[in-house]
């Protein structure tokens, strides 16, 4: 018989906890009976959900908990009313008051044998919240688990007040090896019961749409750079126009392609004029598919400020891409010097390691070469989860 793992998350909105997500389902679903509830049961992602696995949700004043204010207003003026009355209560009391009372009115989810906190505790004035504490209070499941998907050297998300939920978990699992050690630097009495598993990669989605003819032709004649972010300031695209515009001027035959959008595109677009590389540095907009330019791409390039596991490491490496990235505590960790470049994570370590990279072609060649003998895996993942999901039994 199949155990039963029942993993608890926000919704189906874009981002990476939720793709992550998608990916370990897909991957588990045919070991394990899984199930999934989703306080708020929407969102763009939900079309890559596979059918089989069960989507379930909770009682209404819980489902207020997944949903921001936008979403709540498209569901009708009963939802937004309540979704506007919780997020006042909760920035003026914390959301302890809020959660306590939806969670009166919610039966307790039985017959699982472990249950997943998918989605970290924010802080605690946010309404969209509760993962932990539902896994905690509304399930009988014998062993609990809560993950971690951010590095606390830059996100605490109230660390200090939400450690009381971690702690009572059975195990706080982070997406990286460097990640849980800087978790435990911050928080050592987690010390017995955190540990790490890699996310998922759904690797024949990924093949396949590498095998689609993109939107944008990349020419042969030049040497390609590609990466794909939201335009956030946590992958500070601005910060590497700057660092790299003197090296773009310097080989006027390299292109920058930039898939993405969110909030720092504006800044992001005066950053290229700024430098007047507008003719090098492309902003591509959304793409629901950038595998085929990873494919086809000389370079990928992520230049976050920090990252705790970066799901586009292993995408990249999938699409057979030599990766150039400033270092996070997972870089050295989750990537090999036979086909990848970690520099210093500073404007100065950016620009200086793009102009060796492309003063020196052939390394990326040897990059390529290497690639070929390399096969990304899940395996360590599955290992993993299987070792996570039975300790204690």
């Amino acid at each position: 018989m199949k155990r039963k793992i029942l993993l608890v998350d926000k919704s189906f909105a874009i981002g990476g906890i939720q793709s992550s997500l998608i990916n370990m389902v897909k991957a588990l679903g045919d070991k394990y009976e899984i199930h999934v509830l989703m306080f708020n049961n929407n969102g763009k992602l939900k079309k890559f959900f596979p059918k089989n696995i069960k989507v379930i949700e909770p009682n209404f004043l819980m489902r207020i908990h997944g949903m921001d204010v936008a979403d709540a207003k498209k569901r009708g003026i009963l939802t937004y009313l309540f979704r506007l009355i919780t997020g006042v209560s909760d920035k003026l009391f914390t959301n302890r008051i809020s959660l306590w009372f939806a969670m009166l009115f919610q039966k307790k989810i039985v017959g699982y044998d472990v249950a997943i906190a998918y989605h970290h505790e924010p802080s605690n004035k946010a309404t969209v919240s509760g993962f932990y504490r539902f896994v905690q209070r509304k399930t009988d499941a014998p062993i609990k688990i809560g993950w971690i998907h951010y590095d606390p050297e830059f996100i605490t998300f109230d660390d200090k007040k939400n450690l009381k939920y971690m702690q009572k978990m059975d195990k706080i699992v982070c997406v990286s090896k460097g990640a849980q050690d800087k978790f435990l630097s911050y928080h050592p009495s987690l010390s017995g019961i955190i540990d790490y598993c890699y996310n998922f990669h759904d690797i024949d989605r990924v093949l396949y749409l590498s095998e689609q003819v993109g939107d944008v032709k990349f020419d042969s004649e030049k040497f390609n750079c590609f990466t794909a972010c939201r335009l956030s300031d946590q992958k500070a695209i601005p910060r590497a126009i700057e660092a790299f515009a003197p090296v773009l001027r310097k080989n006027p035959d390299v292109m920058w392609y930039i898939a993405g959008d969110g909030n720092d595109r504006v800044n992001c677009e005066a950053a290229i004029k700024r430098e007047n590389i507008g003719h090098q540095v492309i902003l591509m907009g959304a793409t629901d598919n950038p595998f085929s330019y990873m494919k086809n791409c000389d370079l990928f390039i992520l230049p976050s400020i920090y990252e705790a596991a970066p799901m586009v490491y292993g995408e990249a490496l999938i699409c057979k891409a030599p990766i150039f990235t400033t270092v996070n505590v997972s870089s050295y960790e989750m990537l090999d010097e036979k086909f990848s470049y970690i520099c210093e994570n500073s404007i100065d370590g950016m620009r200086a390691g793009l102009d060796y990279i492309l003063s020196n072609r052939k390394i990326v060649e040897t990059f390529k070469e290497n690639l070929l003998e390399y096969n990304q895996t899940n395996n360590l993942s599955y290992q993993k989860f299987e070792e996570l999901t039975r300790k204690g039994e």
